[in-house]
């Protein structure tokens, strides 16, 4: 190995775009439904074929963008995370309907 090179200086394999798609897809489909959302991630945890770019570029797409995770953990934390926030929205969503004039 080259001076100065390491391990983490390699390329890494990008991410299966068609495993990408699909769980985005299921996670999309899954809206607020906490069951629904827990049976894509457990999925998503027991797949062994998916790399963790796979993992990171999943969350990625699913957040829309932001901060692209270091880690599968952290990109498994990036999706819990951004289906509380799409629960809580839709949460304040009902409630300012309520009490909208119009």
């Amino acid at each position: 190995m080259p001076y100065g090179e390491s391990d983490m200086a390699r390329a890494r394999k990008p991410a299966d775009l068609a495993k990408v798609a699909s769980y985005l897809g299921r996670f999309v489909g899954a809206g607020t439904d906490r069951a629904a959302f827990e049976t894509v991630m457990a999925s998503l945890e027991d797949d062994a074929e998916l790399s963790a770019a796979d993992v990171i570029a999943i969350a990625v797409a699913y957040n829309r963008g932001g901060a692209k995770p270091a880690s599968r953990a952290k990109a498994l934390a990036m999706l819990k995370k951004r289906f509380v926030e799409i629960v809580r929205t839709e949460a304040k969503n009902k409630i300012a309907e309520k009490a909208r004039p119009w």
